[in-house]
């Protein structure tokens, strides 16, 4: 199999990306195929800085089909999305999956009856299963190298997929909800909840222990794995303006229940596993979660932290506040402020990629990364990911911010549940 590929400007690390680029070809039939990208940090606009490799070539990205109901067009990456095995499930507190949903009305379990959904007597809460993928990125020179793969081929890593013993999971089960706090002190992935709010790390940590051993938060490897993957669905650094803005516009201080300000709570949207609206004030959700598709409240992720300006990251979701045990990365942040719109995106192996400053920020919120960055090189802080319903256009995937100690707390700062399946549990 030759090397299919766009054409691309090659720098002084070109025959390094040729090299990437032939292995990438070599691969076929169906579980052995590669699909990627090539993110050129140089290039500003966000949809051209975005060139399709492997299997990838050719494939028409994603887009709103209509605004006004949030049906989504996934484009020609239907097959590959459904490789990723993303449904919607109850499942139990355990981590072993109890029953699907349907995936167009999570109200139901697929024999058409009643589902426990918004039931805050069930034991467990409602998740979509994300299956294992391998992970391959590098940055060479200005350009990020990304690609994916359901089989185990060389420099390609389960990203997000092993836990905190180190095991290799089957995949994984991301929040169809925000985490909300139940009132004995769980915090839970169920319809018709408000986000929790005005809490602090350790009483989120807490209250997602609570649930079971195998609960973490929702961020770490997944949350950027499933970043990159967003971004190669939509060939675009700006995935909001692509597939949906969520409830980024939504601040509202008379809003009910007091004190949340427009931050919305937990329902049930239609449309399978997107619903994409340009409104700035709506629910939004991608792979059958609208906590990576609303962007209407900060999530915490302790896996991320910058310390003293440099990230240090756990890999398996060690939870460490002091970031002693963490991967020290050697990145550093130079400034404190924001906010910043990142353009250039270095890559942490096994990991993924982090905003920095080279030769400044060059970004916007509809150029280079899209998202917004705010920094405090000063003493340990705990990153917050996605935006808030008061930032409008900053919101997205990538944004982060690094401004904040553990102990902050505030109406927009919530976090969400990731439930780890026993190893060799699968949906």
């Amino acid at each position: 199999m030759s090397i299919v590929t766009e054409p691309i400007m090659l720098n002084k690390t070109g025959l390094q990306i040729v090299d990437a680029l032939n292995y990438i070809g070599k691969q076929v039939g169906v579980e052995n195929q590669i699909w990627g990208f090539i993110e050129d940090n140089d290039i500003l606009d966000p949809g051209k800085r975005i060139t399709y490799i492997g299997n990838a070539v050719g494939k028409v990205p994603m887009t709103i089909e209509d605004a006004a109901t949030g049906k989504v067009n996934e484009g020609t990456w239907g097959d590959f999305i459904e490789m990723l095995d993303n449904h919607p499930w109850m499942v139990d507190f355990n981590g072993v999956p109890d029953y699907r949903l349907r995936d167009d009305d999570y109200t139901k379990k697929l024999d058409g009856t009643a589902s426990d959904v918004s039931n805050t007597n069930y034991k467990g809460g409602a998740y979509a299963w994300i299956r294992r993928i391998y992970k391959s990125e590098t940055t060479m020179g200005s350009k990020r190298i990304v690609s994916f793969s359901f089989t185990k081929h060389d420099n390609y890593e389960p990203i997000g997929f092993v836990d905190s013993d180190n095991n290799v999971l089957e995949g994984v089960w991301i929040p169809m909800f925000y985490g909300s706090p139940d009132g004995n002190g769980k915090m839970r992935s169920l319809a018709g909840m408000q986000p929790s709010y005005n809490h602090d790390t350790n009483y989120e940590h807490t209250a997602i222990s609570a649930c079971g051993a195998r609960h973490r938060f929702y961020g770490g490897g997944i949350a950027k794995t499933l970043e990159d993957i967003e971004i190669m669905l939509c060939k675009s650094s700006n995935v909001p303006g692509v597939i949906g803005t969520g409830n980024c516009s939504g601040y509202n201080t008379a809003a009910t229940p007091a004190g949340t300000n427009g931050v919305l709570a937990n329902a049930v949207l239609g449309n399978g596993r997107w619903f994409g609206t340009t409104t700035g004030k709506q629910l939004n959700k991608y792979f059958h979660s609208i906590v990576l598709g609303s962007y209407q409240q900060w999530m915490r992720d302790p896996y991320c932290l910058l310390v003293n300006g440099e990230y240090k990251v756990s890999k398996n979701y060690t939870y460490d506040l002091s970031g002693n045990s963490f991967e020290a990365t050697g990145i550093k942040l130079p400034e404190s402020g924001g906010p910043f719109y990142p353009h250039f995106y270095k890559t942490i192996p096994g990991f993924g990629s982090v905003p920095i400053n080279s030769d400044g920020y060059k970004g916007s919120t509809s150029l280079g990364g899209c998202d917004g960055l705010w920094v405090n090189i000063s003493g340990v802080m705990v990153s917050l990911r996605f935006g808030c319903c008061d930032y409008g256009l900053i919101d997205g995937p990538r944004f982060l911010f690094v401004s904040a100690g553990a102990g902050a707390a505030s109406w927009y700062v919530g976090a969400a549940d990731l439930l780890l399946p026993p190893a060799g549990v699968s949906a």
